[in-house]
């Protein structure tokens, strides 16, 4: 018996490399689509597109899409036994913490959101090795270090503006590590399409009743308004949202913590080439520490 186990054994581990380097990538890819999130919000708010509005409108065409697709590939299913429940228990929790973003968003400046959101990947870490017993590797901790310093660097806020802002950033911060944490093994029970599907439900449905509590449900008129809308639907949503649930049964939630500090380095990039916005050296060092963490936790 121990002779076959111990190539079995071996043979395994490179599968388990591979597999965690496809899911970095799936991770990465996913944070270069969930950048494009402020770009499309800024035009969809110069449109006139009120936040209520913009959700019922984001999670309806991204579950609307994600069923054709479920559709049409055969992954239209009944997910495994004793996960309906917990995903949708993950969707109401996305739907609060993403209530609790766009509230933090109206009170507090764009950088101080970011800036507190973006602890994340160090509670997610703290909560992997604790509740997931992922290890906490020298590597991985000077990964983490590097992020959240070149975090702090790039949106480095001049001022944290109404307290009420910052404490709801930092709230949704703790959602958001929770989902991660929580979701991981779940996720690799059920299939990326199919529990993406039953995840953005709960938010679609959410959105669409306040949407008709509030008389704010009818299409917004103006092109530019669906231009935006359809692209946080299809980008910054479905692929976005796809391909992170694709990667992170397979990085781990501590690793795709940290490979998703990539988001905000996008963000300057795209603010700096369709809207306008400068770069300072700073934000540059800032984004070049964050691209480091990301080749150092690739090469782990």
């Amino acid at each position: 018996m121990q002779e076959t186990s111990l190539p079995a054994t071996t043979a395994t581990r490179p599968g388990v490399a591979t597999q965690a380097r496809r899911g970095d990538w799936m991770v990465l890819f996913s944070a270069l689509c969930f950048a494009t999130m402020p770009v499309f919000g800024s035009y969809a708010y110069g449109a006139g597109v009120g936040i209520v509005t913009l959700l019922a409108w984001r999670f309806t065409l991204s579950v609307a899409v994600l069923a054709l697709i479920a559709l049409l590939s055969g992954r239209m299913a009944r997910p495994p036994r004793g996960t309906a429940l917990p995903l949708l228990g993950m969707g109401a929790l996305y739907l609060i913490m993403s209530f609790i973003y766009f509230q933090a968003l109206r009170l507090a400046p764009v950088s101080t959101l970011t800036l507190l959101f973006y602890t994340y990947p160090g509670v997610v870490t703290i909560l992997s090795v604790l509740v997931l017993r992922e290890p906490l590797t020298r590597i991985k901790m000077a990964a983490l270090v590097l992020a959240l310093a070149g975090c702090a660097i790039v949106l480095s806020p001049a001022e944290l503006g109404d307290w009420r802002g910052a404490a709801l950033a930092l709230t949704a911060s703790l959602l958001y590590s929770g989902f991660l944490v929580g979701g991981t093994p779940l996720i690799r029970k059920v299939e990326p399409v199919l529990a993406t599907l039953l995840i953005l439900s709960v938010s679609a449905a959410g959105y669409l009743l306040a949407a008709l509590l509030t008389g704010a449900q009818a299409p917004p008129p103006k092109p530019i308004a669906w231009f935006s809308i359809v692209g946080i639907a299809l980008i910054a949503t479905v692929l976005s949202d796809l391909s992170f649930f694709w990667g992170l049964p397979r990085t781990g939630a501590s690793r795709a913590a940290i490979l998703s500090t990539l988001e905000p380095v996008c963000t300057l990039a795209m603010a700096a080439a369709l809207l306008g916005e400068t770069i300072s050296m700073g934000r540059l060092w800032g984004g070049l520490l964050i691209l480091l963490s990301v080749v150092l936790i690739h090469r782990e």
